[in-house]
This record gives C-alpha cells, sequence and structure tokens, in this order.
C-alpha cells in the first residue's frame, strides 16, 4: 500500500519523489520503497519531455531555414534579399502551428546555425565574431518573430484576465483573442528600438556621433561618384551631402524596414498555417480590427515636427520614431482602404490598383497611405461606417 501511494503521489506531480529525496533515512519509508518512486519519478519525467522531442525537433528544422535564409543577404542580389528578408517567416510558422516549444527551438536553432555558417564562412577565424553574428540576429529577427507571432495567438475566457496560448482544443470555444491593436503596437515599439539600437551602436562603434556620420558618409562618396557624375543635381546639393542624407537615413529605414518585415511575414505565416489547417484561432479581420492607439498619432506628430529641429543623436532617435510610427499608421491607412472599400462595385480593380501604385510610385503612394492613416485614426472612419451597418457593431478602440 505505501508502494502504490508513493508512486501515484510520483505520477501526479512529483512532490513525493522530491519529499522522499530529502527524507532522512530513520524517518523516511524503507529503502526499496524509496528506490521504486524514484526510479518511477525519473522515468515519467523524461516521458513528459519525450513528448516534446518532436515540436523541438520541427523547431531545429524551422530555426535551421531561417538561418539559411539570413545568410543569403551576403550574396548581395536583389533576388537574395528578398529571400534573407523572409527569415522571420519560419520561426512564425512554428510558432503559429506548434506552439511555443517549436518557435523557441527555431531561434535558438537559428542562432547556433548562424554562427556556424558565419565562423566556416571566415574560415574558423573568430569565434567571438560568430557568436555575436548569432546574438545579432536573435535579438533583431528570431525574438520579435517570436514575441509578436506569440501575441498573435494568445487568448483568454470571457471575463477572465490570464492570457494563455490557443491551443486546438481551445480554438471550439467563445474566447477573446489578442486583439491586433496589441500586436502592432509592440512591433512598432520593438522596430523603434531596433533603429535606435543601431543608430547608438554605430556612434559607440567610430567614437561619437558626427564622427560616425562623417565616416560612413566620406566612405560611401566613392561609391556615389560613379552613379552620379552625369547627372545634373539641384543647386546647393553635391555627392558628399547626399552620401550624409543617406548616412543618417539608414537607422530610419532600417526601422521601417524592419516593421514592413515583421509584420507582412506574420501575415504570410498565417496565410500558411491557416492553408495547413493548424491555426489555432479564427482568422481575424485584419481591415477592420488593425488600428493603432490615439496616443500613437500624438507620438507621430510631435516626433515629425520636432525631429528635423533637434540636431545629433538625439534627432536622429526622433526621426527614427516617427519613421517606425509613421510605417505603422500607413499599415493602418491600407487596412482602412480594404475595409471602406468593402461593398464597393468596383472594390477588386480599385485595389489592384492601389497595390501597382504602391509598388510603381510608392514614396507618393505610402505617403498617401499614411495620411489614409492619420485620418482613420483620428476620426475613425471604419467605426462610422459600421455603426451604419444593420446589425454590426465596430471593434472597440483600446487607448
Amino acid at each position: 500500500m505505501d508502494l502504490f501511494y508513493g508512486m501515484s503521489a510520483a505520477k501526479k506531480n512529483g512532490r513525493t519523489a522530491r519529499a522522499l529525496r530529502a527524507a532522512p533515512p530513520e524517518n523516511g519509508p524503507p529503502p526499496f520503497v524509496r528506490e521504486k518512486v524514484m526510479k518511477f519519478y525519473n522515468v515519467t519525467r523524461l516521458r513528459r519531455l519525450l513528448k516534446f522531442a518532436p515540436t523541438a525537433g520541427i523547431g531545429i528544422g524551422a530555426g535551421a531555414a531561417a538561418a539559411i535564409l539570413f545568410a543569403l543577404a551576403g550574396r548581395g542580389t536583389p533576388f537574395a534579399a528578398v529571400l534573407a528578408n523572409l527569415s522571420p517567416l519560419p520561426i512564425m510558422i512554428a510558432m503559429l502551428g506548434f506552439g511555443l516549444a517549436a518557435s523557441a527551438a527555431a531561434v535558438v536553432s537559428a542562432a547556433l546555425t548562424i554562427g556556424v555558417l558565419f565562423y566556416a564562412q571566415q574560415k574558423y577565424g573568430n569565434l567571438d565574431a560568430a557568436a555575436f553574428a548569432g546574438l545579432t540576429f536573435s535579438f533583431f529577427i528570431g525574438l520579435p518573430a517570436l514575441w509578436l507571432s506569440l501575441l498573435s495567438i494568445l487568448s483568454r475566457a470571457k471575463g477572465s484576465e490570464k492570457w494563455v496560448v490557443t491551443t486546438k482544443v481551445g480554438s471550439f470555444f467563445t474566447r477573446e483573442y489578442c486583439p491586433l491593436e496589441r500586436v502592432i503596437s509592440y512591433g512598432t515599439s520593438i522596430s523603434a528600438t531596433i533603429g535606435v539600437a543601431i543608430a547608438v551602436s554605430t556612434g559607440m562603434l567610430y567614437g561619437g556621433f558626427e564622427h560616425a556620420i562623417d565616416k560612413l558618409s566620406g566612405e560611401l562618396v566613392p561609391f556615389l561618384e560613379p552613379m552620379l557624375g552625369r547627372v545634373k543635381l539641384p543647386a546647393g546639393i553635391d555627392v558628399p551631402y547626399l552620401a550624409r542624407t543617406l548616412v543618417l537615413a539608414a537607422a530610419p529605414a532600417a526601422a521601417a524596414g524592419s516593421l514592413m518585415m515583421m509584420m507582412l511575414n506574420l501575415w504570410f505565416a498565417g496565410r500558411v498555417v491557416k492553408l495547413s489547417g493548424q491555426l489555432p484561432r479564427p482568422w481575424p479581420d485584419v481591415a477592420n480590427e488593425l488600428r493603432l492607439p490615439l496616443n500613437y498619432l500624438l507620438v507621430f506628430g510631435v516626433a515629425a515636427i520636432a525631429g528635423p529641429l533637434v540636431g545629433g543623436i538625439a534627432g536622429l532617435i526622433v526621426i527614427i520614431i516617427a519613421a517606425t510610427v509613421g510605417t505603422a499608421l500607413a499599415f493602418v491607412g491600407l487596412a482602412a482602404a480594404h475595409s471602406l472599400s468593402r461593398g464597393l462595385s468596383f472594390r477588386l480593380p480599385l485595389l489592384v490598383l492601389l497595390y501597382l501604385l504602391l509598388i510603381i510610385t510608392w514614396p507618393v503612394s505610402v505617403l498617401a497611405c499614411l495620411l489614409t492613416g492619420v485620418l482613420e485614426t483620428a476620426f475613425s472612419f471604419r467605426d462610422r461606417k459600421a455603426r451604419t451597418a444593420p446589425g454590426k457593431l465596430p471593434p472597440q478602440r483600446k487607448d
């Protein structure tokens, strides 16, 4: 009876095994009982770990795929650059389709694989640089991809305050899912942080912000002069000025590009997992639910006005924030265009034309999407349209 009781308790939560391990021999059960319980406890714990083996294997494979895609950036071709921007995709697919354990294994696997590839590419010369390459991928791509895809599948029961990872079984019950507003808000903050980290680390690497700008722009001038040698530049603009402008725009462009990369990969990963039947939540109404809190609009306005007026590294940080929030507002504007065009007989040709304009005249069209996002965030045209539709309630804004 003592043996049966000890084995049952160990199977339940392991507390009996730990108590037996800590109990003095003179006060505890006989040695053979202690041995049986400890053996059963170790086998049970091993079985629990082995349950994660298939999931971990999928994550390791996804991480290797992400590392290979990321390594293609070194090729320097446009096609390789496009593939490199898909490096968060396997990590997000692992999270959406197989859970947190698979995605965490993918991040670790990708970091180790990138370190090994970098170490081999350098002909086994610098182990510290290889480790730094793996960590750079983890903090700039791997962990943001894990976090944003994790937010996308969080849910909670009605009336509960605890968010949990949604499972296929849990998706059959009525649940409240993490709003897309929170996903894009976190994505904006993470991407802005990445841009600021690039700017600050570059300044530290070159011994100061102004010295870094002068040094990098000086290295860029020899590459620009052959391309712009026969181009007539406007008055007051020369090649060194353009080189300095491009260097200053690098960090804001990296932050905005990071947000675009993460959000597009998250959408694509969701589509892939939904097509496979593994998505643990219903597909959200992106056109109506993608929005930003009003305070982000205030941050964008202040940053866009103050950025050009503030000099030095502080001014660059403000511009990075403005560029990242502006990109998020452009996504909101694009979602609003999808939502507000519903019900129009020419909606499909209109959206096709919109995306063609985004590709052909991307600076002007992105500014148009940004303006639409600003107006939508300020005046909530989608909510106004939803109020006029019978039997439909607009999504609630969470400021």
